[in-house]
């Protein structure tokens, strides 16, 4: 999801270069798109293999979305260093002036790129921001809001019973991602599935269209209406918490609407994204099935283990966020001037294979936190299943995993109740469809997005064998009609 945390200042790594003159005209090699790998077995594309490439340059030339040129980190040492770099920073007022046409030019009408909000500050601006909503991802928050999620999607997943044919995005992405996005700002049922209409056509649009414009229009409205919801709202929530700060004069018109907007499109795009994915990588790979169903034996540090191989190979967002360079410096050898755009590649540092060998296989042992230690391994391939451990809501900012939630001071604030969304969407479903499988062939599916890759559509026969078949607009009918 969206946000974070900011801890204390964090030390340059030690591998992490010292700032060091930069030519006036530095040479800069060609620039490729900064494309995704489709990881539904088809693959990669030319550009993709060359950021994945392990023998290639930790920080590549890309080409972003609206021609935007950058640099991406793709090792996963130096993207923990470029998201915890002093040197660099995510607020472009920094430096005083536009960059490469960055924002108004570039992206016109872009939410991220003109609202203010975590993705776009940094130091004590950020830390300000962070402390209004923090209350509502503590762990004792989580285990709340988890708990109340659960029954929905208890709801959800039930409502598919008795029907041969369904949509794992309309039927049970879209409905969690609405409902989630209602228990976090207070969205009221009857305005949730406008308001992930809005978020997907936001985010989705391409820089500079009609489209767009017309896109994030509608999406002003949605934020204008959860800002009249939490007015009304009996019930405190984020958007209740931010709307207070505006009243006491702590945040302006502009952050309330930013960080609202963030928070929405966050955790739909979330969801969104990783929950189909998730379930189409099931559905093509035994061993990831197997891990999500009743049968394996191995207790649920498995469950979660395949789970989070799950959000290595299928990141919410493929790269992280705009940085800035505060002044001229260089980073892994490359001369950069000051603000130069940087982002970190995330898919591609989590496929980097020195980290993670044979990278497109998920292994759920490498997955698990205490991986390197032989005899926790060995307790996941042979314990009975056991009572799960308390959930904590505490980023794992050090842990040397994955970077599909972010790292350092911007790591994802709501990443524990989505690690846990995920894997409860994909278990319940998996357990009360054991016989689920794909409807359409392969090469039928279609993916939308670069930053954000996501599915279109994922038609499964359920294996019920009733002779019944959903419509997506049935469905989206009695979601709002009661299944929240």
């Amino acid at each position: 999801m969206t946000g974070a945390q900011s801890p204390v200042p964090v030390p340059v790594p030690a591998h992490a270069p010292v700032p060091v003159p930069v030519p006036v005209q530095a040479p800069v090699p060609a620039s490729v798109p900064l494309a995704c790998p489709a990881l539904h077995e088809h693959g990669f594309t030319a550009a993709a293999r060359r950021l994945t490439t392990p023998d290639g340059p930790a920080l590549r030339p890309v080409t972003l979305g609206g021609g935007l040129r950058a640099w991406a980190a793709t090792d996963p040492a130096l993207a923990r260093g470029v998201l915890t770099d002093p040197r660099l920073t995510n607020d472009i007022g920094e430096l005083g002036g536009p960059v490469q046409g960055f924002p108004d030019r570039r992206y016109p009408e872009d939410f991220f790129a003109h609202a203010p909000q975590l993705l776009s500050a940094s130091g004590e601006r950020h830390r300000g921001l962070r402390r209004i909503v923090a209350p509502y991802f503590t762990a004792a928050a989580t285990e709340r809001t988890g708990a109340r999620l659960r029954d929905v999607m208890a709801r959800i997943i039930g409502s598919l019973a008795g029907r041969d044919r369904i949509d794992l995005v309309t039927d049970l992405a879209l409905p969690l991602a609405g409902a989630t996005a209602g228990e976090i700002l207070g969205i009221v049922p009857e305005r949730c599935d406008a308001a992930v209409t809005a978020a997907l056509a936001a985010s989705g649009a391409v820089p500079g269209t009609e489209e767009a414009r017309s896109a994030h229009r509608v999406f002003a409205q949605t934020v204008l209406h959860i800002i009249g919801a939490a007015r009304r709202s009996p019930v405190p929530t984020a958007a209740t918490a931010l709307l207070g700060a505006r009243q006491s004069g702590r945040i302006g018109n502009a952050e309330l609407a930013g960080m609202l907007g963030m928070l929405l499109i966050g955790t739909v795009d979330s969801l969104s994204t990783v929950v189909p994915a998730g379930a189409l990588m099931a559905l093509r790979r035994p061993e990831v099935r197997h891990g999500l169903g009743d049968g394996h034996g191995r207790g649920p540090a498995y469950t979660t283990a395949v789970t989070e191989e799950i959000l290595r190979l299928n990141p919410p967002f493929q790269h992280t966020g705009w940085r800035f360079t505060r002044d001229d410096c260089a980073l892994a050898g490359v001369p950069l001037p000051r603000g130069a755009v940087v982002v970190t590649s995330v898919l591609a540092a989590n496929l980097h294979s020195a980290t993670w060998p044979d990278p497109l296989r998920a292994d759920p042992l490498r997955a698990d936190p205490l991986r390197s230690d032989p005899l926790r391994a060995e307790t996941l391939r042979t314990d009975p299943p056991r009572a799960d451990p308390p959930r904590v809501a505490g980023p794992r900012r050090t842990a040397p995993g994955h970077l599909s939630f972010g790292h350092g001071p911007h790591y994802c604030l709501g990443a524990a109740l989505g690690r846990q969304l995920v894997r409860e969407a994909l278990t319940g479903l998996f357990r009360r469809f054991p016989g689920l499988s794909l409807a359409v062939p392969l090469g039928e599916l279609s993916w939308h997005g670069t930053c954000l890759r996501r599915l279109d559509r994922l038609p499964v026969d359920t294996g019920t064998g009733t002779g019944t078949a959903t419509g997506t607009q049935g469905l989206s009918r009695e979601w709002r009609e009661g299944i929240r």
